[in-house]
């Protein structure tokens, strides 16, 4: 049975990339939850500009006019078939929707960084986004700091939050065998892996392995071709499909996801990086931030080190090469959290029960 209806506004899915998770070559933890809401009575759609125009327009309006906050504005009329939009970028449909003041469909946002995105709020646009945030019907974050600070900001707000753990697919990433050719010849071979792009602080990493006789493999597309050529031999940059994904990661021994922002900051940065290398069972050194304290069980499921701290990174790394010990203990853990908690079946399930409820608040 069909409860409900919702959109999802993700910016640039496509049916090809559906298609190709349909086929099992790959995960959707990062459609959060759209293609496994139909089990539990919630239709999923989708709508890009790239469905009503060439692909070349697209790109060329995204990137001079539209802007990921505008590039679903064109297909506002669109949004009256649906019951709920599901969205985290969307602002200007978001403002257009408050000022008509629209009841048709309601607005959930995930919040993965809504109060950076506010900021201060002396800026007009910030004025103008916190304004429109003000008026949402729901919101979802991905971390209980985020959602305590959300809810401080915006006490209207306060019963219409949640805090979900973003989902990474345990069935999906999980441990692997390491399968170099060369492994038997050289077992003790120490990778160090580092997966991501926004926020992410790779130099206190580079600094932290330059000494210690450690492969250091960044995945990510953040640093470019003229830096990536200036690097020191050690360290490697490449950004992997999801296969070579899983390979990369049963070859390291340590995961690390290094933050560039300050632990004060709530934004969700890192996590399903985090979540990532949690699944695999990788032993994880992170950055503290409060958001990855919904994540991070310091000591038991994986270790925080202070920021841009690579002392303190350094120290941790070559503890856990030294101890295969306390790797395996550390892995373990992570992996049972992450089966616990990750679960993109139990973010769906929740996910689900929360738009129904703000489908049914008559506010």
């Amino acid at each position: 049975m069909i409860y409900m209806k919702v959109l999802y506004l993700l910016n640039k899915v496509t049916g090809q990339t559906i298609h190709n998770l349909q086929a099992n070559s790959g995960h959707d933890s990062w459609l959060f939850g759209m293609l496994r809401l139909p089990k539990y009575g919630v239709e999923t759609s989708y709508l890009e500009i790239e469905q009503f125009i060439s692909a070349k327009l697209a790109r060329f309006l995204r990137k001079h006019i539209l802007t990921m906050h505008y590039a679903h504005l064109p297909l506002f009329p669109l949004f009256f078939r649906y019951d709920v939009v599901f969205t985290s970028t969307a602002y200007g449909s978001l403002i257009l929707k408050a000022l008509l003041r629209v009841k048709k469909f309601k607005w959930v946002i995930l919040d993965f960084n809504v109060l950076g995105t506010i900021g201060n709020e002396k800026k007009f646009r910030q004025k103008i986004y916190a304004w429109a945030v003000s008026k949402a019907d729901g919101v979802v974050t991905i971390s209980q700091a985020a959602a305590d600070a959300m809810k401080k900001r915006f006490p209207h707000l306060a019963h219409k939050i949640i805090f979900l753990h973003e989902a990474t697919d345990p069935n999906y990433f999980k441990p692997q065998p390491d399968t170099r050719p060369d492994i038997s010849e050289n077992p003790e071979k120490s990778i160090v892996i580092s997966v991501g792009n926004f926020g992410r602080d790779f130099d206190t990493l580079i600094e932290a392995t330059k000494d210690l006789g450690v492969e250091c493999r960044l995945a990510t597309k953040l640093i470019s071709p003229e830096r990536a050529r200036m690097l020191p031999p050690h360290v490697t940059v490449k950004l992997y499909s999801h296969a070579e994904m899983l390979k990369a990661y049963a070859e390291a021994k340590i995961a690390v996801v290094g933050i560039s922002l300050k632990d004060d900051y709530f934004d969700s940065v890192g996590t399903f990086a985090v979540g990532e290398a949690l699944s695999m069972g990788k032993p994880t050194i992170v950055t503290h931030t409060k958001s990855m304290e919904s994540y991070i069980q310091d000591g038991a499921n994986a270790f925080f080190v202070p920021y841009k701290d690579a002392a303190a990174l350094k120290s941790k790394i070559e503890e856990l090469m030294q101890d295969a010990a306390l790797r395996n203990r550390i892995g373990s853990e992570a992996r049972t959290f992450a089966v616990e908690y990750l679960d993109p079946e139990r973010f769906a399930s929740r996910l689900a029960d929360f738009l129904k409820k703000v489908h049914s608040d008559p506010q």
